[in-house]
């Protein structure tokens, strides 16, 4: 890794804003967002989304791209169904970032006590469907 990835600043705040496609601060950021967003959003145009992140990062980083996805998805869905907590250090840590970027409103904060305002999910169905 370069030490101007290093040094890179990265917005949180647009990280976590599902509306924002655009620099974050993150080499290839638009077109990672871009293509992450596709893959979620049955609208969006995946086709292109993915050739434009070829373009930038190579087919390497766009393999890379497309594993990072897959397996953040999964582990994810996994982790919200069997009920993965926050232990109270992080939680205290956190709160001011889970607060200000609104990750106590995804579904999987219900797991942890005191944070989480959904159902957690009871069955493999509900995790993956």
């Amino acid at each position: 890794m370069s030490s101007d990835a290093l040094d890179t600043e990265v917005d949180l705040d647009a990280i976590v804003d599902r509306t924002f496609i655009g620099d974050v601060g993150i080499p290839s950021g638009a077109e990672l967002l871009a293509f992450a967003t596709a893959v979620h959003d049955t609208n969006a145009d995946l086709e292109a989304a993915r050739d434009d992140l070829a373009t930038a990062v190579g087919i390497d980083g766009l393999i890379e791209a497309a594993a990072t996805v897959s397996v953040f998805n999964g582990l994810v869905r996994v982790a919200d169904g069997t009920g993965i907590q926050l232990d109270e250090g992080l939680q205290t840590f956190s709160h001011d970032d889970r607060s200000r970027l609104g990750i106590d409103e995804y579904a999987g904060a219900v797991n942890t006590t005191g944070i989480g305002r959904g159902t957690r999910v009871e069955t493999i169905g509900e995790m993956f469907g």
